[in-house]
Order: C-alpha cells, then sequence, then structure tokens
C-alpha cells in the first residue's frame, strides 16, 4: 500500500465498499458451507475460496485503516450460524463456487478498467486472478463428477458468408434467420444462473419466517421459474435441446443457517447480476425478438430489485454506500 498518500478517486472508493460487501457475505456462507460440505475435493475447493475471501477482507480492512475509510459493518459472525442442519448437498456447494467465481471476476473486472491506483488496481488484478482460477477448478471439478451442463449444439460453419438482407434482424413476422451461437450462448448462460437463484430461493422461503421477508423469496423464485421458462422456451422454438438446470441440491432442513438480513441481502446481489447479464444478453443479440425477451425480464428482474430495496431501507438492513457531497 506504497500510495496510500494519493486520495482515492470515487470509482475506487466506490469499488472497493461494493467488494468488502460482497466478501463479508460470501465470508458466511462459505464458512457455513465448510462445516456441512462432505465430499473432500469440493471441501479443498471450498476453503481454498474461503482463505482467499479472508485475505481480501484483511486487505480491505488494513487499507481503509490507512486511509481513514470507515469500514463497513457489511456482515459478520452474527448472520450465520455454522452448526444449523445441512440444508444444501455438495453438487449446489460445487455449482455455488463457480457463481462466486463468475460474480468476482464480472465486478473485479468492471472495476480494474477504472483504477488509477497502483496498489487497488493490483488488488483487482489479484481478484481477477483468483476468480479465473476459480472458475477453472470448479469448472474441472464439475466436469470430472459428470455434473457440468453444455449448452446446446450447432452445426460447425462450413464456409465463410456475408449477410445480405436486413431480414437477419426479423423475430416476429416476415423471413427469420436461425438463431446465432452467440444469442444460444446469452440464452443458456441466463437460463443456468436463473436455474441456480431458483434453488437458493426455495432454500431461503424453506428457513425463513412468514412475513415480508419470505413473502420477497416466494415472489424472487416465481420470478426466477418464469424467467427459466421463457428461456427454455427460446431455445424449443429453434428445435434446440433445453439443457438440465442446476435447480437442485436443497434438503428438507427447516434450520436456518442465516439471518435474514444476509438472505435479502444476498437476493439484492443476485438482482443486480441479473441486471448486469441481462444487459450483456442484450447488447449480444440481434434478432429483434430475442433482444426483446431479454428486455423484458431486465424490466422485471428491476422493479423486484426496487422492491427488495424498499424492504431492505424498511428493516434498516441496508448500509449507506459512499455518496458525493451534497451541494446547493
Amino acid at each position: 500500500m506504497a500510495q496510500n498518500q494519493i486520495d482515492m478517486t470515487a470509482t475506487e472508493i466506490g469499488f472497493l465498499w461494493s467488494t468488502y460487501q460482497a466478501e463479508s457475505l460470501n465470508h458466511c456462507l462459505l464458512t457455513y458451507f465448510d462445516h456441512i460440505v462432505e465430499d473432500p475435493e469440493i471441501k479443498e475447493l471450498n476453503k481454498r475460496n474461503w482463505d482467499s475471501c479472508k485475505k481480501n477482507r484483511a486487505w480491505l480492512n488494513e487499507l481503509f485503516e490507512e486511509d481513514g475509510f470507515p469500514v463497513p459493518e457489511s456482515f459478520n459472525e452474527s448472520d450465520v450460524n455454522p452448526s444449523a442442519a445441512r440444508l444444501y448437498t455438495d453438487p449446489f456447494i460445487l455449482y455455488f463456487q463457480w457463481f462466486i467465481g463468475k460474480g468476482k471476476l464480472d465486478v473485479s473486472s468492471l472495476a480494474i478498467n477504472t483504477i488509477a491506483r497502483d496498489d487497488i488496481f493490483s488488488f483487482y488484478e489479484n481478484c481477477v486472478s483468483q476468480a479465473t482460477q476459480l472458475l477453472n477448478d470448479a469448472r474441472k471439478l464439475l466436469l470430472s463428477k459428470g455434473l457440468w451442463i453444455r449448452a446446446p449444439y450447432i452445426p460447425m460453419p462450413q464456409a465463410v458468408s456475408y449477410v445480405k438482407k436486413e431480414s437477419f434482424l426479423n423475430g416476429w413476422i416476415g423471413e427469420e434467420r436461425p438463431i446465432a451461437g452467440i444469442e444460444i450462448a446469452s440464452i443458456f448462460y441466463n437460463l443456468m444462473t436463473n436455474s441456480l437463484g431458483q434453488a437458493l430461493m426455495t432454500s431461503f422461503i424453506q428457513v425463513s419466517k412468514k412475513g415480508e421477508v419470505h413473502n420477497k423469496f416466494v415472489r424472487g423464485r416465481e420470478i426466477a421459474a418464469k424467467h427459466v421458462d421463457v428461456l427454455s422456451a427460446a431455445l424449443k422454438k429453434e428445435n434446440l435441446s433445453v439443457p438440465n438446470t442446476w435447480n437442485t441440491g436443497i434438503t428438507a432442513s427447516t434450520e436456518p443457517p442465516f439471518s435474514e438480513k444476509l438472505m435479502l441481502n444476498m437476493v439484492s446481489f443476485l438482482n443486480s447480476q441479473g441486471l448486469a447479464n441481462y444487459g450483456t444478453a442484450v447488447s449480444l443479440s440481434m434478432k429483434r425478438d430475442i433482444g426483446l425477451d431479454f428486455t423484458r425480464l431486465a424490466a422485471e428482474v428491476a422493479n423486484f430489485t426496487q422492491d427488495s430495496t424498499k424492504l431492505l431501507i424498511k428493516k434498516g438492513w441496508m448500509e449507506t454506500p459512499p455518496l458525493a457531497p451534497k451541494r446547493e
């Protein structure tokens, strides 16, 4: 941290604060997973992820103290009960390692584009490396255990060709082209993340008390299930196989391993990632009907995000992020 005499920029403050929140939440999840996972290979992967998380939090704490940055309260031991009964199976825990890796890679690669200070740039450079390694390790382990779900196949192109008609963009009427590989990739990716979110919401419903927070989890599961159906239908329309989803791995336990504060904040994190995923999907979709589907799904997530945020504020569970000064 040789450059702490240089003031942080707004982007550096914003990303560091958000990263601390995410790492604190992940630390709670991984702590619980460490207590319940049985497969030694998955346990080892979870521990490596857990150790990286702890190191990142320690580095951030030191940086915040040196720069006079108030350390966020975030999440701590009161938000996790490691001794709670087993709520997730080993395959779910392995899938979630992949999910954490892809979330860390998304945020870190975005942050690194706007970082000026050497010490903070190096931190996010390391985060990108950690995330890439985690994704690779999780992928290999999922493959070795027969759990990796592959995207649909299409024929290999036989020659180079160029688009000759604007009907290439059609999606509802007139001449329609087959779906493009990059569009299939967007559908498949969002299908997988929604199915994992659906499973997570099911677990939160199972262990939460009846009330506003519980009802929010129910609504979240309904939205995820609907999105899985819409995305599956888009593949069926093209006579492509619909892959199995990751909506598995929840036991019958009703003992909550996490606080409702943590679970509702987790929903907020999922919503943010979902919106980013759909935004990317829209930018990659050239067929009008597919682009519109992603836009509609994103709007539904945005509405749910606003409702969830209102509930977090009502419950007093949402920390204020760093803000610009209020000027007349």
